[in-house]
Parts: structure tokens; C-alpha cells; sequence
């Protein structure tokens, strides 16, 4: 990709930026600028500032034309009113990339309208100037440097632990930056992030062109508020989504989200209609809430996910409650949760007891095997061919349950621990977990474990690690997995 004109603004050597200063809190240049450093970015920093010769220990310049060579990229917080005039001095210098994180320039303000767009459209014509924005954060790359070790991040806030292979194109800047505030919940890591702003000059559909390509980039996630080259567009999904998913989120389509969008980017919303046959015709993935945009992310960017080949859920839990509220749900939202066959019910009536239910879903109360909810009962219903997907709920570590046990005083003296689960007891996620992550790929059917306990409880931090995917409650994976087998059902087409 390094030859798509996008490339340099994600992988700059060089940046000049305008708009920072050496108080904290007083622009947001300032911020950005910080952001930059604190992410490790090792390329050459030029700060452009008409009266400091420092800034945040960086040599400062009058001018960009003081600059002793031509920025790979230009980064601009100023005033609207000023920044046609630095345009083409960025223009005289040679400049060919611009991030133009100032607003105020389509927005409409109340009844107040410029042409402060056209304007800098024209100059950027004239010098062959390609930009992101205005109104825009800018850039988030985490594969900027192929070792890790540092990433590129004009977003002001934190980048990620780690890294992924999901990019993100944002024609709102929030969505664009802020999904990752809190680094561990859920397992949601940006590889790429851009902030389109009002896309005066670069669109959504230049980088879905970029990402296409992109080998750094295996799920492409959208917010869309209007798309401007919508031929273009419809083309160009049609060859990615076969091949990797977009998920979307549409910020358009009733009359409150039209008004918003036409105050925050200037932008006209599109028709809700045109934009869901759309969607159905390009097989996007389409969600109205970020949670689900996150959680249908991280499912499809997980190594060991395979795609369902159809809709039928295979139910395992330890108590009839949650195993109704799945099974309602996901028949609700067009999945199936049929009724196993005679000789699949029999073969688990003969491994469970009385008081237990084998139909579907398979409530296993009171068998305290833990390897038939682990790896027996997944095991047995990949094998025979009657259901795509298995949920699993109640995978609950009880280390923890065990020990807050003993160390009440009053009991203490007289529980004691089953000496081989004592043992084991540190590594029984070693046990339990791997050979149905092992088996879920053999037989191409995912698994998704639920665990009331907490996404950040110790065991299901364990359970990811091994390459699980785990939940806390029902609903989400249920909603999520829906989404996902539309998706798998229209990629089969291609197969």
C-alpha cells in the first residue's frame, strides 16, 4: 500500500504543526502535540509558532518556510479565518499533505454560512495539496513502525496496549478516538484510526480503497454520516466484504440524527430506505449502537472464531434461567435453537443426571463435572452436526469463589480443598479451555462462553488468553451473533 497517496499520511517521517504552545490545557494543538510525543513517534517534529523558540522541547519556526525541509505532514489547530493563508504557504514550501483539525468551516452556525472551504479547496488545487478534514482529529497508526515499538496518534487520547488488525474511518471524531479509552474492556484494539471531518478534499471512499488492499487491516469499521461518491462506494464494498467485513454504524435516517449531523459536519442525511438496501446489497454489517460495533469487532477479530455455517445454536448451561432467556432471544432475532435429535438426547441423558434437561438448551444442574460443560457436552455437539454455534453459560472461575471461602474463620478449620483440585487448581484453565478452542476450529463451529462473574474476572481474562470468547451476560453475544451469521451467510456466496 505504501504507493496509495494515503500511505504518507499514516506513515509520516516528518510533521509541522500549527496551533501549540507550551501551557497544558490552553489549545487543543497543545494536546494533540503531546499525544504525538507520549506515543512514541520518532519521526522529526517542527512546531510553527509566530513568537515561541521552543516548544515542548522542540525548536519552533516563524514560518513553514523557516522549516529546513518539506514536512511529510502538516498538522493544523488555528483559527478558520487564518487558515486559507497558511494553505498556501504550506503550498509555497512544497507541502503535500495536510491534517486540518480546525472546524468551522461547513458547519452551519446558527444562520451564519462562509467560504472558507472553497477557498481552501482552490489553494490546495493549485499545489497539488491533498487534506484530511476540517473538523477532524486526525490519525491514529499502530502499525506505523513494524516492531511495535511506538505508534503515530494525533488523537489526544491513549492509544491502545496492543494492536490489531482493525482500522476504522470515522466521519465523527469521537467515534473515531475515543472507543478506546479504557484499554482492557472490552478486547477492542485499533490498528488504524482516521477522523474524516467534513471531507472537503479526502472521503470515505479514498480510504475503503486504502483499506482494501491493506494487509494491516483484516475488519474495516465505518461511522457514516453521508456518503458523497455513493457509486463509488457500493463498488468498492462489493469487492472488500467477501473477503473482509465492514461494520458500519449510520448516524442518519430519522429526523433528530438528520438535524444533528447538518450542525456537526454540514452534511445532509441520507434517506433510511436507500441506505439499508444499501447495506443489503453491498453485505455490510450494519449496528445502531457502539457496543455492538465493538462487540461484533472483536468476535470477527478473534484467531480462532470460525464463520457459523448457519444459525443453529447449541445451548450449555448450568442454570434454566439464563438457558431460556438465550434461547427466546436468539429465536427472536432469526437464529434457531432446535430440539436435538433422539439419539443426541440419549447420549446425554445417559451422562447426566435426573434433574437435569438434555433437549436443548442442555441444562446440566447440579452435575458438578466441570469437563462436561468445558469440553464433553461442546465436544459432542460439534461432532454431530446439529448446530453452527455453541454459548456457553456459567463458565465461572471458582479459584477465587474457593478461596474467599477458606478464609472465612469460622469455616475455615473445617473446609477443606479436594487435594487434586487444590493442585490444579492455577492451571486449570489449561485443561479446560484449549481442546474446545482446539476442536471449535476442527469443526468450524464457534464457541462463546458466558461468564456472569465479569468481562475482567480473573477467568475470563484466562479464557481470552487461551483464544476464547467470553461475555458477561446473554444478550449482547446473542444480538452479536446474529449480525455475524448474515454476514457469513452472504460471504459463502463468494466461496
Amino acid at each position: 500500500m505504501s504507493d496509495h497517496f494515503l500511505h504518507g499520511f499514516l506513515n509520516p517521517a516528518s510533521i509541522a504543526i500549527y496551533g501549540a504552545n507550551n501551557t497544558f490545557g490552553t489549545t487543543m494543538g497543545t494536546m494533540l502535540l503531546l499525544r504525538i510525543i507520549n506515543s512514541n513517534f520518532r519521526g522529526k517534529i517542527f512546531p510553527i509558532h509566530l513568537k515561541l523558540d521552543i516548544v515542548l522541547g522542540y525548536k519552533a519556526y516563524k514560518k513553514i518556510a523557516d522549516v529546513p525541509e518539506i514536512p511529510d505532514l502538516v498538522v493544523i489547530v488555528l483559527p478558520p479565518k487564518v487558515v486559507p493563508q497558511v494553505f498556501k504557504e504550506c503550498g509555497e514550501k512544497g507541502v503535500k499533505r495536510i491534517v486540518l483539525i480546525s472546524g468551522g468551516f461547513r458547519e452551519l452556525i446558527g444562520d451564519r454560512t462562509n467560504t472558507l472551504t472553497d477557498e481552501i479547496i482552490e489553494i490546495a488545487n493549485s499545489y497539488g495539496i491533498r487534506f484530511t478534514g476540517p473538523n477532524c482529529l486526525g490519525l491514529y497508526n499502530s502499525w506505523i513502525y513494524p516492531e511495535g515499538d511506538g505508534k503515530f496518534n494525533t488523537m489526544m487520547w491513549r492509544e491502545q496496549l496492543k494492536r490489531s488488525k482493525f482500522s476504522i474511518a470515522s466521519q465523527s471524531g469521537t467515534l473515531a478516538s475515543q472507543l478506546w479509552l479504557d484499554p482492557e474492556y472490552p478486547d477492542f484494539n485499533a490498528g488504524k484510526s482516521i477522523s474524516l471531518g467534513n471531507e472537503a478534499n479526502i472521503d470515505l471512499v479514498d480510504f475503503l480503497e486504502y483499506f482494501k488492499d491493506d494487509d494491516e487491516t483484516k475488519v474495516v469499521g465505518l461511522y457514516i454520516e453521508e456518503i458523497k461518491r455513493g457509486k463509488k462506494f457500493i463498488q468498492l464494498a462489493k469487492e472488500i466484504t467477501p473477503k473482509k467485513p465492514i461494520i458500519t454504524i449510520y448516524g442518519g435516517g430519522s429526523e433528530a440524527g438528520n438535524r444533528a449531523i447538518k450542525s456537526h459536519t454540514g452534511s445532509i442525511g441520507a434517506n433510511m430506505k436507500i441506505f439499508d438496501a444499501m447495506i443489503k446489497e453491498t453485505g455490510i454489517i450494519k449496528t445502531d449502537n457502539v457496543e455492538e460495533f465493538l462487540d461484533i469487532s472483536s468476535i470477527l477479530l478473534t484467531p480462532s472464531f470460525p464463520y457459523p455455517k448457519g444459525k443453529r445454536i447449541g445451548i450449555i448451561t448450568h442454570s434454566g434461567g439464563p438457558g431460556a432467556l438465550i434461547a427466546n432471544n436468539a429465536e427472536r432475532n432469526g437464529l434457531t435453537v432446535p430440539e436435538f435429535s433422539d439419539a443426541l438426547q440419549a447420549k446425554f441423558k445417559s451422562m447426566l443426571p435426573h434433574t437435569a434437561s438434555w433437549r436443548n438448551p442442555i441444562d446440566i444442574t447440579f452435575d458438578m463435572n466441570i469437563f462436561n460443560l468445558y469440553i464433553n457436552f461442546p465436544k459432542i455437539l460439534m461432532k454431530s452436526g446439529e448446530i453452527d454455534i455453541i454459548i456457553i453459560y456459567g463458565a465461572m472461575g471458582f479459584g477465587s469463589l474457593a478461596a474467599s471461602e477458606q478464609q472465612n474463620s469460622r469455616i475455615s478449620q473445617y473446609l477443606e480443598m479436594r487435594t487434586d483440585m487444590e493442585d490444579r487448581m492455577q492451571e486449570m484453565d489449561t485443561f479446560l479451555i484449549p481442546p474446545t478452542i482446539k476442536a471449535s476450529h476442527k469443526y468450524s463451529v464457534p464457541v462463546i462462553y458466558i461468564n456472569p462473574q465479569s468481562y475482567a474476572d480473573e477467568w475470563s481474562k484466562k479464557i481470552r488468553e487461551h483464544g476464547g470468547i467470553v461475555f458477561q451476560f446473554w444478550d449482547r453475544p446473542v444480538n452479536t451473533l446474529t449480525k455475524i451469521c448474515d454476514y457469513a451467510n452472504y460471504r459463502r456466496r463468494f466461496e
